[in-house]
């Protein structure tokens, strides 16, 4: 095997391994959209990605095997310069694909920090467990899951003296607390999200204002216990889980007194319903791997399609190079 710089005159091919990694993902998971495995669609983000950032190829006899970019953002999950690998932005289809990963990092990881980035993040197809095994390898750790599910009615009783309603412009004030109950969950161990600074009322009716942009609401007689949002596309989520007629959950909570009695589950019930009479087909959340009651509730309802994964490097090794 031959680790060679990818070059524009690749990307055909690139595509090409895209779409057939892609296509093992679908077997697992057909409800992801068949039209995500056009090359098209692909090639022109991995032009925008090679005109300023590099990557890696791997050569065997005469064949590209597997690739890799990505690019870089300035503030990658903290305070320091990263580079991002999406889903799309690396393949491999040979028989050595733990091998084949980790001198892809080898190569490309080098020209990263060149570059000054210590954030280090990449999407994998969930399938792709040999890939997942070479970058823990390499020194990374998992950070979030993103998972699919068809829209379909959720067989749920709400609990007694629970009702579920939408989110109203006069309910901001109850609401607001909720969300600010969620960022400080998941700031608290094992998640360690920082929490930065609180959301505020006119924030939140700014969102909900926004075409798309839905929330419901869990109330315990006059007390909110509980919400569960919805967008079209949610920011940050792996690419594979767009397509048509496709909503996201982004965002939910339940107060700690008020878990394991199924508002949750009721609260998602809500949403299928309202998705049912939208006409939409599928459904995403993405959530932090290290929220073990995130994990515990979206494990249940949703099959997991793609996972990203980080790696912090030493500041110090800016000074060595």
């Amino acid at each position: 095997m031959l680790v060679a710089d990818l070059q524009q005159c690749h990307l055909e091919e690139a595509c090409e391994l895209f779409a057939a990694t892609y296509r093992r993902q679908r077997e697992a998971a057909p409800i992801l959209d068949e039209s995500n495995a056009d090359a098209a669609r692909v090639l022109p983000m991995l032009k925008w990605c090679l005109e300023k950032h590099p990557g890696t190829a791997v050569i065997e006899s005469g064949k590209m095997i597997a690739y890799m970019t990505g690019f870089y953002i300035d503030e990658l999950l903290g305070v320091h310069r990263g580079a991002l690998c999406p889903e799309w932005a690396h393949a491999s289809t040979n028989e050595e694909s733990f091998e084949t990963h980790r001198l892809m990092y080898q190569a490309l990881g080098q020209k990263w920090v060149d570059d000054g980035c210590l954030t280090h993040a990449i999407y994998f197809m969930n399938y792709a467990r040999e890939a997942q095994g070479a970058f823990v390898w390499n020194g990374f750790g998992s950070i979030c899951v993103d998972a699919v599910r068809p829209v379909e009615p959720i067989s749920v009783k709400a609990p007694e003296g629970v009702r579920i309603a939408a989110i109203r412009e006069e309910d901001m004030p109850v609401w607001l607390p909720l969300v600010d109950g969620h960022n400080r969950h998941v700031a608290k161990s094992p998640a360690f999200k920082p929490y930065l600074e609180p959301e505020s009322a006119a924030e939140l009716g700014d969102t909900l204002r926004q075409p798309g942009n839905l929330a419901w609401m869990a109330w315990h007689g006059n007390e909110a216990v509980g919400y569960m949002k919805v967008a079209p596309v949610e920011d940050g989520t792996a690419w594979i889980v767009n397509g048509e007629r496709k909503f996201a959950v982004n965002g939910a909570y339940v107060k700690p007194e008020y878990r394991s009695m199924g508002i949750a589950k009721s609260l998602l019930s809500a949403v299928m319903e309202w998705a049912l009479r939208e006409g939409f087909v599928r459904c995403s959340v993405e959530f932090e791997a290290t929220n073990v009651e995130a994990c515990r509730f979206w494990l249940k309802h949703f099959e997991p399609v793609c996972r990203s994964m980080v790696r912090r490097l030493d500041e110090r090794i800016l000074s060595t190079i």
